[in-house]
This record gives C-alpha cells, structure tokens and sequence, in this order.
C-alpha cells in the first residue's frame, strides 16, 4: 500500500468509508499480493469462499477464483451483487462485486464483477455494525490555464495526494503542464485553492457514452487543504 496508507489512518479513526477509486485499487492489489480469503454468505446459509485472481482498473472489473464448493458457485453466479469481506493486514473491509458472471483466466474458470465504488474498512478489534453510507455531493473545479478558463469534475483524491479530473474532450492539455490557483469547490466547504502538476492525460469515454478528458494529476497545497480533501473520498465514520 501506499505511505500514508489505510491502515495507518484507520489506526486513528477505527472506521472509514473509502470512495477513492485509487485507494481502493491499492488496496485490492494488496489483497491480491497476499492472497487474501474473501468471503461472501449466500441465500441458505452458503457461504462463498475465494480469492482475487486479476484486477483490470481500466475496464472496471475484478476476477475472483471459484469456490472449492460447486453449489456456492452457482449461488454466487445467481446474486446480482456479491458482498465480500477479507480480513487482511490487520483490518476488516467489506466491499461489492456487481454482476457477477462466469469468466475464463488463463485457461482457469473464474467470475467477474465490477471492481467496487467504494469500500467500508474497520478496525480488527471493532465489533461490525451496519453503515449508512452518505450521499457523494459533487466535487469541481475551476481551472485556469493562461487566459483559458474551464471547469472539471474531480473524481478521486488519495492519501498521497493524487487527484483525477474529467473534463471536456477537447481540451488541449498535456502532461508536465503547472496549473496554479486552481479553485476546488464542494456544497460543504469553502473553495479550496491548489495547484495542480499534471501527470497524464488520456481520452475516455464515460459510462453515459460521453467522451471526456481523464487528467491525473498531483495536488500541490497546504496539509490544512489537502487534508479537506482527502476527506471528501475517504471519510471517517467513527
């Protein structure tokens, strides 16, 4: 995992609610490396023992091995969504798999589900309880670049200080470009200002069929703002 990672950070608030795509991908991959049990109970008491076998983060999706138990798998196959829980490296997370279907991995019979939008972690030595999870208010951005100006939708922002944008398809912006006193907005805070060190930029199409702008990106700002928005995507739900 990344430094800082989860795991630090649920040491301090013992329950988090995670929507950061990248963070969750980190995450994932970390369960992955360890070959990590997951779980899943099913209808009639089954319960849905496996592992991840791939994850495609581009495309969305995740493999996960059958079960030793041939019934589980047809019931898991069944759900139009699986919840799973791992208990891996020291904490408790319990995420979905959408539309679980059977796939093929390497000649290996598996089933694919959509990698999860978010992901509820909790400490070891904390009991479960069930959790509400709020609404996710929009987080944009005015971004300045020369006399050009334009707005933009931030999607995720990691521990580290990551951030992803989408924005219009047409925008002419590559990677290397310094965008200063960029303004990030949230209906439950006041504007936040950053600079942003562009990374990437690909094209993308957008599940509404859309076209857009994917611009990763390092966010450059005071801890103070940088902690403000890391908390839009990783909340504390102590």
């Amino acid at each position: 995992m990344s430094s800082p990672d989860i795991t630090s950070r649920l040491a301090l608030t013992g329950q988090l609610l995670v929507r950061s795509g990248i963070e969750i991908g980190r995450i994932l991959d970390s369960m992955l490396e360890d070959h990590d049990t997951l779980t899943a109970n099913l209808p009639s008491q089954m319960m849905f023992l496996s592992q991840l076998m791939f994850i495609e983060p581009v495309k969305g999706y995740m493999l996960l091995s059958y079960s030793h138990h041939k019934a589980a798998n047809a019931a898991a196959l069944a759900q139009p969504k699986l919840i799973l829980r791992c208990n891996h490296r020291g904490a408790q997370f319990a995420f979905a798999g959408a539309t679980p279907h059977a796939a093929v991995q390497s000649g290996q019979p598996c089933i694919q589900c959509e990698l999860p939008p978010v992901m509820v972690a909790l400490q070891q030595r904390r009991s479960a309880s069930r959790v509400a999870i709020p609404a996710q208010a929009p987080v944009s951005c005015e971004v300045r670049m020369g006399v050009l100006t334009f707005d933009a939708k931030v999607v995720d922002v990691s521990l580290d200080g990551t951030g992803i944008l989408v924005s219009d398809p047409a925008l002419p912006l590559c990677a290397g470009t310094r965008l200063e006193g960029a303004r990030i907005r949230h209906p439950q805070h006041q504007p936040i200002e950053v600079d942003l060190e562009v990374r990437y930029v690909s094209h993308v199409r957008l599940p509404s069929g859309e076209r857009a702008t994917r611009i990763g990106c390092k966010i450059v700002s005071s801890p103070q703002n940088l902690e403000e928005l890391i908390r839009l995507f990783i909340i504390d739900l102590q």
